[in-house]
């Protein structure tokens, strides 16, 4: 019996919608603790779950796939898992082509964090030192932003800096980011091929990887 169909139980809420998807009744933690024999993935994913992309590209037909056969649930499950990374990856890429900073720490929020296997994923993919505050929440924003508007500070940085703690930093370890170098031009290639990833994006992404 595979892992998925043994553990039966609600989606935790940092379960992403693409797992939640494929595996309804997989236990979030088990399978993360199994996908580490399974880094990096032998397949590569582009995890979308409904019909249609905004960002980084627009391409209302686009729908997720899988390049490869896993070989267990828990393969699929790295696999999802580092589709997300890739993606964030190619976002950054593409703001960078943009002209918007895309560099520097990042800051995690929102109920993934809780996942502290994927928020390393994740740094390890995208190269970059991780931020996890103490709370991580999207309500904490919103409480920053109405003491800001309540007049408590009088910017909103200094609002930020008093009300945020950070729980830890993730560094990204450079030996496993590479790991993840090939797969991330894999989906580059394919996004392109498809013709959903303009030209000009796809070459950016690419010019940028060797440049790393």
């Amino acid at each position: 019996m595979s892992a998925t169909a043994s553990a039966a139980q609600e989606p935790a809420e940092d379960d992403p919608a693409e797992h939640r998807a494929a595996f309804p009744a997989a236990d979030p933690a088990l399978m993360d603790m199994l996908t580490r024999a399974h880094e990096p993935a032998r397949v590569v994913a582009y995890p979308l779950v409904a019909t249609g992309e905004r960002f980084p590209f627009v391409a209302p037909e686009a729908t997720g796939f899988l390049l490869g056969e896993p070989a267990s649930d828990a393969e699929h499950w790295a696999a999802l898992l580092t589709g997300v990374g890739l993606v964030e990856r190619l976002c950054f890429d593409y703001l960078d082509l943009l002209g918007a900073p895309a560099h520097g720490a990042l800051t995690f929020t929102g109920g993934a964090v809780r996942s502290g296997h994927w928020s390393r994923l994740r740094a390890d993919i995208l190269g970059r030192p991780v931020r996890i505050p103490q709370y991580s929440e999207p309500a904490l924003g919103m409480a920053v932003l109405a003491a800001y508007g309540a007049g408590a500070t009088d910017t909103l940085h200094r609002a930020a800096a008093r009300m945020v703690r950070l729980r830890h930093v993730l560094h990204p370890h450079p030996v496993r980011t590479a790991w993840y170098t090939e797969p991330y031009l894999t989906l580059v290639d394919e996004l392109e091929r498809r013709g959903w990833l303009p030209g000009p994006v796809a070459a950016h992404a690419r010019t940028r990887t060797e440049n790393a």
